[in-house]
């Protein structure tokens, strides 16, 4: 939907943008660089299985009402794993995955989140997570990794969720629209489809 404007009341809802560092017990996200005790802490949550995610994208998903758009090239079972539970609670419509894997690498992921967010709905609606696969040496060259959520964007230093277990930060919420995220989206979610 380009150039789509968000309500004001969706914009005010969004808050102001913050450098958040994921939590390390499933609980805060931190609003500072994490102690050397914290850090030693969160790499042994998640080299024990654990989901220890940024809570307030988290947070976000839950709420989310109209979409999540996720370009991330290094995307990988980290991520998937971490935004399980956000989306098992989320009612968006529209779920899309530009990341740098293929189809038949995706095929098991894109359809455990898929049975997650369709399990949790209360519309009932059944809900298609889509993905395709960014090209390393085309455009957009990206080396970052974004999220839309609704209106708001948020960025991370690590894959999409926080939940890479070394020392990671993301930044959140921006409003999407004066970023201009959904259209880029849009754009590398067309040039993957060429």
């Amino acid at each position: 939907m380009p150039n789509e404007r968000p309500l004001d009341s969706e914009l005010a809802a969004i808050g102001s943008p913050r450098l958040l560092w994921p939590s390390i017990m499933y609980t805060d996200d931190a609003s500072h660089f994490p102690t050397e005790r914290d850090v030693h802490e969160r790499r042994r949550n998640c080299s024990e299985g654990n989901t220890v995610g940024l809570v307030a994208f988290a947070d976000a998903i839950v709420r989310a009402h109209r979409r999540l758009l996720v370009l991330d090239p290094h995307f990988d079972k980290v991520g998937v794993h971490t935004l399980k539970e956000p989306l098992n609670h989320s009612q968006a419509v529209e779920v899309r995955f530009l990341t740098g894997q293929t189809a038949d690498d995706t095929a098991p992921w894109r359809k455990d989140l898929e049975q997650q967010l369709n399990e949790g709905r209360i519309d009932r609606r059944e809900v298609e997570v889509q993905w395709r696969k960014l090209k390393r040496r085309s455009f957009p060259f990206l080396h970052d990794r974004f999220a839309v959520v609704d209106d708001a964007l948020w960025h991370f230093g690590a894959t999409v969720g926080g939940g890479h277990e070394g020392v990671n930060a993301a930044s959140g919420p921006w409003s999407a629209a004066e970023a201009r995220a959904v259209d880029f989206f849009d754009e590398c979610w067309r040039s993957c489809d060429a």
